[in-house]
């Protein structure tokens, strides 16, 4: 019998302890994804995917459908991009898939050239993430993107903008300098700066610091490693600056990630990164 003055810090040790439970538990009744679906259909301008091992659609939206120019999702199924877009659009989507199996890592916030017809200057902004079984082994991608409204690029030029995104995620534990990643995305670094600004909402700067606390992330939830090995893995040089800037991005230090996502109350040296 738990005395009645530790009462309320034992219900919240509890909470803490079971919330992922919890979830698994509720989720492991869901019999069927229709409810998902019909939600994903209502929303207007965000077309949602998602792809096997081979690139092959296993389930879209209706907005996703409409890029295809079909009438219904199971007009897609078993096929891939090279059945609905032009070549060179086709490989640079099913390029950004294989990437994200075979590395785990998601694809957040990039740019790309818009599944229409070739020709076309119309961006897409887009995310992709792995989709894992049971066991946790990689089976597939899942996706989505919206198209990017009053902004238009030449084929050249949006190439060089997705290059430069495309830098940031691949090697965002590097030290990439803003006149770098503006010389590949063939502008002046004032251009950069505001475009980057327009289509995001924040300086390339913040994007780079978010790609890596998102990197993060991940090895916090799926490694051992100390925090201060994955700081340097992911490209902070500084292990009070990581502990800051993570702790500003997700709202908790670190450790407290790292806790929170295995289930583990939380201690004293939570607080200190």
């Amino acid at each position: 019998m738990v005395p009645r003055l530790y009462r309320p810090l034992y219900f919240v040790y509890f909470l803490r302890m079971n919330t992922e439970k919890f979830r698994e538990g509720f989720l492991s009744r869901i019999g069927d994804l229709k409810p998902f679906r019909q939600l994903l259909d209502l929303v207007p301008d965000v077309a949602f995917f998602m792809k096997d091992r081979r690139s092959r659609f296993v389930m879209q939206n209706r907005r996703s459908c409409e890029f295809c120019r079909v009438a219904s999702e199971a007009e897609t199924i078993g096929k891939t991009d090279h059945d609905f877009y032009p070549r060179d659009r086709a490989e640079l989507y099913v390029r950004g898939d294989r990437h994200v199996m075979q590395t785990g890592v998601p694809i957040l916030n990039a740019i790309a050239p818009a599944p229409e017809e070739e020709g076309s200057d119309r961006l897409i902004i887009y995310s992709k993430v792995p989709v894992r079984d049971r066991r946790g082994r990689i089976i597939g991608v899942a996706g989505i993107h919206r198209r990017i409204e009053g902004l238009r690029a030449t084929p050249q030029a949006y190439g060089r903008l997705s290059r430069a995104i495309e830098i940031m995620h691949r090697d965002y534990a590097l030290r990439l300098s803003a006149r770098r990643l503006a010389s590949e995305a063939g502008v002046s670094h004032s251009q950069f700066d505001r475009r980057f600004r327009r289509l995001f909402g924040t300086t390339p700067r913040e994007y780079l610091l978010r790609v890596r606390v998102n990197a993060a992330c991940r090895l916090l939830e799926d490694t051992h490693r100390t925090v201060t090995d994955i700081a340097q893995e992911v490209g902070f040089y500084d292990h009070s600056h990581f502990s800051r800037t993570f702790r500003r991005i997700m709202g908790v230090t670190p450790r407290r990630y790292r806790r929170l996502h295995a289930g583990e109350p939380r201690t004293p040296s939570d607080d200190r990164g």
